[in-house]
């Protein structure tokens, strides 16, 4: 595992973008699967800019949306179809064909699920994955549980999602949806690089806990992004500030 120190959100955007258009560089028709949430809006921003500034191109890149609410059509405002759109997608050249995203709709979640894992395989897997990391310490929507489901699927959220995602509800919780369908932590796993992203003192705890301790906990499942064999932390000196120095050097040592 890596890790990167960034002064504060702005700079952890920039980085990350600087790391997602290295791999579209590499290859251009790279897998992509995208996340969704406040953490990375900023990489997104800073994507657009770079594709009007002619740096780079999307046009043959493949992308994957992460997760989905159930229940929410793609032209719902507050569906991650939406979001994608809204923040990256409609502003670059990535082709229509290329966007895949879970259908929030489906009549049969569980036939859905099994092809939009499928899909993924099919195509050669995922060259790129982000996520940021929940409160709860779950990564897409992963929650914590006994044991974590391997392929994409749908879940029962928890209430403490749910509460932290009321806000993009106008703070309404009964309007957020009780489940969701997410890429399992098998699809993501194998996924040729993983960034994870972080910022801002709420953070602090949850970086603290991911760096410091040893143990791989489904209760605690950002845990297992240390067993991947290129996964790179982006995070601020907001979110770094209560690790422990050492741990902190012994990371950024090994990019």
């Amino acid at each position: 595992m890596k890790l990167y120190v960034e002064k504060d959100y702005e700079a952890v955007s920039r980085k990350m973008a600087r790391l997602v258009a290295e791999k579209v560089k590499e290859k251009p028709n790279l897998i992509f699967c995208l996340p969704a949430g406040a953490s990375p809006i900023g990489m997104y921003q800073c994507l657009v800019e770079m594709y009007n500034n002619k740096e780079i191109s999307f046009k043959d890149m493949i992308t994957y949306d992460m997760d989905e609410y159930v229940g929410l059509t793609p032209d719902h405002e507050q569906s991650y179809a939406y979001f994608m759109q809204k923040h990256f997608l409609k502003y670059v050249d990535v082709k229509p064909e290329n966007v895949f995203y879970p259908d929030g709709m489906a009549k049969d979640l569980d036939a859905m699920c099994k092809e939009y894992s499928e899909e993924i395989f099919a195509k050669g897997g995922l060259d790129l994955a982000i996520t940021g990391i929940g409160e709860d310490g779950h990564i897409a929507f992963n929650e914590p549980a006994n044991a974590l489901k391997t392929r994409t699927h749908y879940v029962e959220l928890d209430e403490s999602t749910r509460k932290n995602n009321a806000h993009f509800f106008g703070g309404n919780l009964d309007l957020v949806p009780r489940k969701a369908i997410t890429i399992g932590m098998e699809d993501i796993m194998k996924s040729r690089l993983f960034l994870v992203v972080a910022s801002g003192t709420k953070k602090a705890k949850l970086i603290k806990k991911t760096l410091e301790e040893e143990v791989l906990d489904p209760m605690w499942p950002v845990s297992f992004l240390r067993m991947h064999s290129n996964c790179i932390f982006v995070i601020d000196e907001a979110a770094a500030a209560l690790t422990d120095t050492a741990v902190l050097e012994k990371y950024k040592k090994e990019r």
